[in-house]
């Protein structure tokens, strides 16, 4: 899949969405919630924003992240 088909899907997945929480990615990705924050406690995943306290992915990093996490498979 290149980046742009990830993109769609995670727009198809979740409309009107340009920033996912925790559990949303952890849900797409298939992913326990423990991973996600894991990788924030180690800066490594997914680039990420915190917005009032929260920790949200913007969609388009996302994809980004996805889409190169398959090409070096």
């Amino acid at each position: 899949m290149s980046y742009q088909d990830e993109l769609e899907m995670i727009q198809k997945i979740y409309p009107n969405k340009i920033m996912l929480s925790k559990q949303d990615v952890a849900d797409l990705t298939s992913r326990s919630l423990a991973s996600v924050n894991r990788d924030l406690a180690d800066g490594t995943g997914i680039p990420y924003k915190k917005v009032r306290g929260r920790v949200l992915f913007p969609v388009k990093e996302v994809a980004k992240w996805m889409n190169e996490l398959i090409q070096t498979k």
